[in-house]
């Protein structure tokens, strides 16, 4: 999951509070957390006390608090938690393209490997704010469906989040402006290692590449076109 920090030697350590890409200003620092198990076998990869260990599991303890305040049932906490998602994402990304350039061809297999992980993480988050049930790929899936946001005004405002979604769901989820923004940020930042792979590394007819263009193509078509040009 975080194979793409293994190669981040002296790099600044960025925890969601003070990184200005991931703007996640709401991170309250947990004295004691529960890793989940998958990221928990993640976390045996990095050397005790490393920078990117550090950095990993504050993204851990971020999403693992999150991922428990979704469990109660309110939609503001589950889109913040996709949100949150998206941000790790980028981040991961963005390390990925710099491992990349620095190990050039002797990264391609493991870089693709992990440019697949991400895209299919992408797709998973994108899915859940446009009120899919994707399959389960990542660690912090939300506990429940979104419903629309369409027709929310003219609902009675008694019913609780819940019983909304137990109507029949209308048709055109859309992500939000801010939700819309990150989920485009990972999008060029996947285009962006994938152009690296394309022409920097001669790898254009690569299978690994082709499967994530295809991938890449329909998360954009989720994510819709942008806010404002329409």
């Amino acid at each position: 999951m975080w194979a793409a920090a293994k190669l981040v030697g002296g790099m600044v350590k960025v925890t969601p509070k003070q990184n200005v890409w991931l703007n996640a200003s709401a991170w309250i620092a947990q004295p004691t957390y529960r890793v989940p198990p998958a990221a928990r076998e993640q976390s045996t990869d990095f050397q005790a006390g490393s920078e990117a260990l550090g950095e990993y599991l504050d993204w851990v303890a971020y999403l693992d608090d999150l991922a428990r305040q979704a469990r109660e049932g309110r939609d503001e906490e589950a889109r913040k938690l996709v949100l949150a998602k998206l941000r790790f994402l980028h981040r991961r990304v963005l390390l990925l393209h710099e491992q990349m350039m620095q190990g050039g061809r002797s990264q391609l297999k493991a870089g693709l490997d992990a440019l697949q992980r991400i895209v299919a993480e992408l797709e998973q988050a994108v899915q859940e704010l446009t009120g899919r049930q994707p399959p389960v790929v990542d660690e912090w899936p939300l506990p429940y469906r979104l419903y629309s946001r369409e027709g929310v005004a003219s609902e009675p405002l008694a019913l609780s989040g819940r019983e909304r979604r137990r109507r029949p769901r209308a048709a055109g989820n859309v992500l939000q402006l801010e939700e819309q923004q990150a989920a485009r940020l990972v999008l060029h930042g996947v285009r962006f290692v994938m152009a690296l792979v394309r022409d920097g590394f001669g790898m254009a007819q690569h299978p690994q590449l082709l499967q994530v263009a295809d991938r890449v193509l329909l998360i954009n078509q989720l994510i819709g076109p942008e806010q404002g040009s329409l």
